[in-house]
Parts: structure tokens; C-alpha cells; sequence
């Protein structure tokens, strides 16, 4: 079985994995220059961002881009950037039409992006780890979507609005009243949840959400993942509390975000997909 992602998937720092996973990168154009989505410098990458006098854009893979991965005698399970935020998925959908060899494939739209596209993957390698058979994998994977959560608080949301990915009006209250909005996906969609006044009392809060949420699921929801970009020590600080609060979470994965994720989150920004 082989596992492929676009690069929002963000996997840095999982190490090695017990199954043959493959990245097809979108690309981000800034200043005038395009780079594929494929070990960028994030650091770099915030401050062309902020120097900018014009958005960042993004662009998804090509069909064909996908149909070369796919390729091969392998079952494949394709994970995708939310169909609501990104033309990826369809990307994908006509990339399994071009695909040469004898491999299935399923293309799983995240209706998530980053933290959640990784759950998903890491929810996969545990079935697999199962023995259980790709039409049934499909099933329980497609269960597994529509039961997550996906939930983030950014330092900005100006990239969010100005790429026409969350309604403006909601980004600009919570600037004019200085409140970290906690964001949710929402049927793939971004959707406000709660307001925090802060940083800290956004973590706090989105921690009481976490616990609330997996222990209505205890048994199910046993992994979460984070990422962050440039707040390692934020995300850690998340992790312990989640830890603390919720004993149904067992295991909690802490990741650096690519160029994509980094793109829309910026410095500071936290995700959690579970």
C-alpha cells in the first residue's frame, strides 16, 4: 500500500513510517517568483510574506502530477487539502483517471488541511497495521474524516481573508477587539468557534475544547496532532495541557509546518487535527 499526500500534508519530524509515503507539492507564488512546495525555508518564506505588497497565491498540483504518483501495481490512497479551500481533490479525482497500472485508488478529500490531513494519514497507517482490506479501508477512513476535528488559532488571519478563505468581516471584529479567534472546519469550510482575549487564554480554552470533544469519543480519538509554525514551545506547552486534561487522548504528535500550511497560519500559528 502506498499513501500519497499533497504538501499541506505536513509529516516533518514523524520520522520514519512503516509505509511507502509519496508528496506531490502545490506551489506558492510571491513577488513575482514561483516555488514548488518542497523543503522551503519557512523562515525565509514568513519574511518574503510580510515584505510583500501582495498576497502570496497557491496553486495545486496538475492531474498529471497525481497520475505519476499513483502509477504502479500499489493500492493508493490519495489525501487531499479540503475540495471547500483548495481545487486539489478534483486535481486528484482526474489524476486516478490517468493513472497507468493495476493499483486502486481512493481519493480521500480531508475537508481539513494540515494537522487534519496528517490524522487522517497516520489513522490509515494504523488500519493498515490492522490487515484490513483496502475496500474495507476505504469505509472506516471515510467514518474516520467525518468524525474529525480540526481546530486552529492563528496571530493573524489576514492571509485567510484576503485569499477569500474565511469571511472578512469575522477577521475583522477579532482584530478591532485584539481577540484570538479559536477557528474549526466546518464541513471543510473555516468557521469561528470561540474568542479568547490572547494568545495564552486561546491555548487554555482550546485545550477545554479538546478534552470536551475526545471524551464524548474515549475509545476512538486516541491520537492528536499539532502543528505549529515558528511556536514549538507554545506547542509543547498545548500538548502538556491536553495531556493533563484529557485522559482519552493517548498520543499527541507535534509538527513543523511546511511551506503551504505556513502560507495561510504564518508565525505563531497553531493547528490540531485529531
Amino acid at each position: 500500500m502506498k499513501i500519497i499526500g499533497d504538501s499541506c500534508c505536513d509529516l516533518n519530524g514523524l520520522g520514519e513510517l512503516p509505509v511507502d509515503i509519496a508528496i506531490v507539492p502545490l506551489k506558492i507564488t510571491i513577488n513575482g517568483r514561483t516555488l514548488i512546495d518542497r523543503d522551503i525555508d519557512t523562515h525565509e518564506l514568513v519574511r518574503e510574506i510580510a515584505e510583500s505588497p501582495v498576497i502570496a497565491a497557491t496553486a495545486c498540483p496538475s492531474p498529471a502530477d497525481f497520475a505519476d504518483a499513483m502509477s504502479g501495481d500499489d493500492d493508493c490512497f490519495v489525501v487531499t487539502l479540503s475540495s471547500q479551500l483548495s481545487g486539489t481533490y478534483q486535481s486528484a479525482m482526474l489524476g486516478a483517471e490517468m493513472k497507468t497500472g493495476k493499483g486502486r485508488v481512493y481519493v480521500i478529500d480531508s475537508k481539513s488541511a494540515s494537522a487534519g490531513e496528517t490524522a487522517i494519514v497516520l489513522e490509515l497507517i494504523r488500519l493498515h497495521g490492522l490487515g484490513i482490506s483496502f475496500p474495507e479501508m476505504c469505509v472506516q477512513i471515510e467514518a474516520f474524516v467525518s468524525g474529525m476535528s480540526t481546530l486552529f488559532v492563528l496571530n493573524t488571519l489576514d492571509t485567510l481573508i484576503k485569499a477569500g478563505r474565511m469571511k472578512k468581516l469575522v477577521g475583522q471584529v477579532a482584530s478591532i477587539l485584539h481577540l484570538r479567534p479559536i477557528m474549526q472546519g466546518e464541513g471543510g469550510k473555516i468557521g469561528l468557534l470561540e474568542k479568547a482575549r490572547g494568545t495564552q487564554n486561546a491555548m487554555v480554552k482550546l485545550s477545554d475544547i479538546v478534552a470536551e470533544r475526545a471524551a464524548e469519543q474515549q475509545g476512538v480519538r486516541e491520537t492528536l496532532v499539532i502543528t505549529e509554525c515558528h511556536c514549538r514551545e507554545r506547542a509543547e506547552d498545548l500538548r502538556r495541557m491536553i495531556m493533563d486534561k484529557c485522559r482519552a487522548i493517548k498520543r499527541v504528535f507535534i509538527i513543523s509546518m511546511g511551506g503551504l500550511s505556513t502560507v495561510y497560519a504564518n508565525d505563531g500559528g497553531i493547528i490540531i487535527g485529531y
